[in-house]
């Protein structure tokens, strides 16, 4: 199993209606099925969506499985230095520009993209590394 980040503030809006929990919660199930361990990070404004118990029951993860940034901790700084820190792939569309000087290798090896396709199908990008057997 490998862990994976999620940008659950990015994520909930991939189907582009508005914030979607229930399009996290196929991108987190998708990565589940494909024997990832995905750990969700929000910025602090999905607590206007949904409270934290809430955010664990929708989505069907552990409660350490999915975090809320503190009022004022900006969520994009926190996913760029948990994936640095421990060399894991983030799965978000944000392009992190603002950080990009500073994280050299988020683009080639840590950003897998996504889409919601017809029918709730999860498609991600290529660079989404196999799990270890």
């Amino acid at each position: 199993m490998r862990t994976l980040l999620v940008d659950g503030s990015n994520v909930l809006y991939w189907r582009g209606a508005g914030p979607d929990m229930e399009t996290v919660r196929l991108v987190t199930d998708a990565l589940r099925m494909r024997g990832h361990v995905p750990l969700v990070l929000f910025d602090h404004s999905v607590g206007r969506i949904r409270g934290d118990r809430a955010l664990h029951d929708a989505l069907d993860l552990r409660a350490d499985a999915v975090r809320v940034m503190p009022r004022g901790t900006p969520a994009d700084g926190a996913l760029l230095a948990h994936a640095d820190a421990e060399g894991l792939q983030i799965v978000s569309r944000d392009r992190f520009r603002v950080w990009a000087s500073e994280v050299p290798n988020l683009r080639r090896n840590w950003l897998v993209t996504g889409r919601i396709e017809k029918g709730g199908r999860v498609s991600l990008s290529k660079k989404l590394r196999r799990p270890p057997v």
